[in-house]
C-alpha cells in the first residue's frame, strides 16, 4: 500500500498536533466547504466517519445505525449519507471535488475502475478480511481487492401449496437437482388453464393460462448459473469474446424459448411483467408456481407471506453438467484519501456482521465471511428464523458456499454496457418466437464489440 503523499501526511500531523482553534482557523473556507459536503476531505480532523449508500427504507435505516454506533464507539461522528438516485454521478462529483467519503457502497465496476486508478485503499491491509468467501474479495490489482458488501445468490422460490397439489416436489440440495426433462414435467404439471387442463394434454387452452408453472429466466444473473449446469462459461478467459454464439449456449437459449412457445409452461416476457414486477407478486397471485431469482426476493415474499403466500426454496435445474447458484453484490469500499482508513476498514467489517446488522436476519442480505456457512451457531445466527423459508439452508446457503459461480460483474471490463446490451437483448428474444440461433450469433457479435478485456482477479 503506497503511502499518502507529503502534502497530505502535512495535513494530517497539522490536523492532529495543532489545538483546535488553530487549526480550524488555518483550515479557513475548505474546511467549512467540506462540513457542508458532509465528507471528510485531506484536510479534515477525525471527527466525522462518513459512509455512502443508495439504500432506502430498512437497508437506510440498519447501514445508519452500524455507522452511527460504530462511529461513536470510535470517538468519531457517524455520517450515513443515502444517494438513492444517480448514485455514481453523486459519488464520482464528490471525488472530483475532493470531497470523498471515508467509505461507501460502489456497482462494481466503478469498485474496479477506481481501485484501479489507486482511488480505494486496498481491504487486505486488514487481515480480518482473508476470512471472507473468495468470491465476496475482487482482485483489481495483484494481492489489491475490494470487498462485496454481503453476498447474494440465486434459487428456484415456488409456491409450497400449489406444488403440493399437483404432486410435485422441489429439490432442496444440489445432489437431487432436476434435469431439464425433469423440470419441463414439474412445470407441466403445474401449468393449468381455466378447465384444469395441463399443456401436454389435448385441449389445452394456451389463451385462458390459470396457473404457469414457471418464468424463464432471461436476465444474466441467473442465466450465467443455468449455462454453467451445460459446461458454458459466456465469456472467454481474457474477456475478448462472448460465447452466446456457441453450441451450448444455444441449447441452453432454445431450451429457455421452448418453455415459452414449445411447451407453453412459461409466459413471455410482456405476460411475466403483466402478472407482477416481482417473483414475490408473482407468486402471490397464484398465476406462476416457480420462479427463479435472486434471495433479496425474500423480502417480497415475506411480505406475501404475511397476506398467505406458501412459499419455499429449491435448487435452479440444469443440463446435467452440475447444479450452481449464481452469487453477487455490490462492494464496499474505503477512500484512499480517508483519514480514517483503518476505522474505515473496520467499518466494513461491522456491516458484514449479522449481529450488528439486521438485514441479515431480515433476507435482504447473506454475510460474506465463510464462517457463517460453516459453522451451525453462526449459521443459526442468521437463517434460522421466520424471514426464511425451511429449505434456504441446503437450496441457498450450502449451494453459495459449495456449488455456485461468481457472476463475472467484477471480472469483466466495461460490464455495465455489456449487461445492458445483453438484458436487451434477452428480452426482446422471449418476448416472441424466432430463430434462437441466429439471434445468439447477433448477441454475440454485438457483446465482442463491446468487451475490452478483464481484471487480472489474482492474490498475488
Amino acid at each position: 500500500m503506497p503511502d499518502s503523499t507529503s502534502g497530505e501526511a502535512f495535513q494530517r500531523v497539522l490536523s492532529r498536533g495543532l489545538p483546535r482553534r488553530q487549526f480550524l482557523a488555518w483550515a479557513g473556507s475548505a474546511a467549512a466547504i467540506a462540513a457542508l459536503a458532509g465528507c471528510s476531505s485531506p484536510g479534515d480532523t477525525k471527527e466525522s466517519l462518513t459512509f455512502t449508500l443508495w439504500g432506502t427504507g430498512n437497508e437506510k435505516d440498519a447501514v445508519s445505525k452500524v455507522v452511527n454506533d460504530f462511529a461513536a464507539a470510535n470517538k468519531l461522528k457517524g455520517n450515513a449519507q443515502s444517494y438513492p438516485q444517480d448514485y455514481e454521478t453523486k459519488l464520482n462529483t464528490l471525488l472530483a471535488g475532493n470531497s470523498a467519503p471515508d467509505a461507501g457502497y460502489l456497482t462494481e465496476g466503478m469498485a474496479m475502475r477506481l481501485g484501479e486508478q489507486g482511488q480505494l485503499y486496498n481491504v487486505l491491509e486488514n487481515p480480518a478480511f482473508e476470512s471472507f468467501l473468495p468470491s465476496a474479495l475482487h482482485y483489481y490489482a495483484p494481492g489489491k481487492a475490494v470487498s462485496q458488501t454481503c453476498i447474494e445468490a440465486t434459487a428456484l422460490f415456488y409456491d409450497e401449496d400449489a406444488v403440493k397439489e399437483a404432486g410435485v416436489t422441489v429439490p432442496a440440495i444440489a445432489a437431487d437437482a432436476w434435469n431439464w426433462d425433469d423440470f419441463i414435467t414439474a412445470a407441466d404439471k403445474l401449468t393449468i388453464d381455466r378447465e384444469g387442463r395441463h399443456p401436454s394434454e389435448s385441449g389445452f387452452d394456451a389463451s385462458s393460462v390459470e396457473r404457469y408453472g414457471t418464468t424463464v429466466p432471461y436476465l444474466l444473473r441467473p442465466l450465467v448459473g443455468v449455462m454453467a449446469s451445460n459446461g458454458v462459461n459466456l465469456f472467454n478467459e481474457d474477456g475478448t469474446k462472448s460465447l452466446f454464439d456457441s453450441d451450448g449456449a444455444i441449447q441452453v437459449m432454445q431450451a429457455l424459448s421452448d418453455l415459452i412457445y414449445e411447451h407453453r409452461v412459461s409466459p413471455n416476457v410482456a405476460q411475466t411483467t403483466e402478472l407482477g414486477a416481482s417473483t414475490g407478486l408473482q407468486l402471490a397471485s397464484k398465476k406462476v408456481a416457480m420462479a427463479v431469482d435472486g434471495q433479496w426476493s425474500l423480502l417480497d415474499l415475506n411480505i406475501a407471506k404475511a397476506d398467505g403466500l406458501n412459499y419455499n426454496a429449491g435448487v435452479i435445474p440444469g443440463f446435467g453438467q452440475g447444479a450452481f447458484t449464481v452469487v453477487l453484490s455490490g462492494a464496499n469500499g474505503v477512500f484512499e484519501k480517508s483519514n480514517n482508513r483503518e476505522e474505515s476498514l473496520e467499518l466494513l467489517l461491522a456491516l458484514a456482521d449479522p449481529e450488528q446488522v439486521s438485514l441479515y436476519a431480515d433476507g435482504l442480505w447473506m454475510p460474506p465471511e465463510e464462517k457463517y456457512y460453516t459453522d451451525p451457531a453462526a449459521m443459526a445466527s442468521w437463517m434460522d428464523n421466520d424471514n426464511h423459508p425451511s429449505n434456504y439452508r441446503t437450496a441457498v446457503a450450502d449451494m453459495a458456499m459449495n456449488n455456485s459461480v461468481t457472476f463475472p460483474s467484477y471480472r469483466l471490463k466495461n460490464f455495465s454496457e455489456i449487461d445492458l446490451a445483453i438484458t436487451n437483448t434477452l428480452t426482446s428474444m422471449f418476448t416472441q418466437k424466432t430463430d434462437i440461433a441466429a439471434e445468439c450469433k447477433k448477441l454475440a457479435a454485438s457483446v465482442n464489440a463491446l468487451m475490452q478485456g478483464v481484471y487480472q482477479d489474482t492474490a498475488s
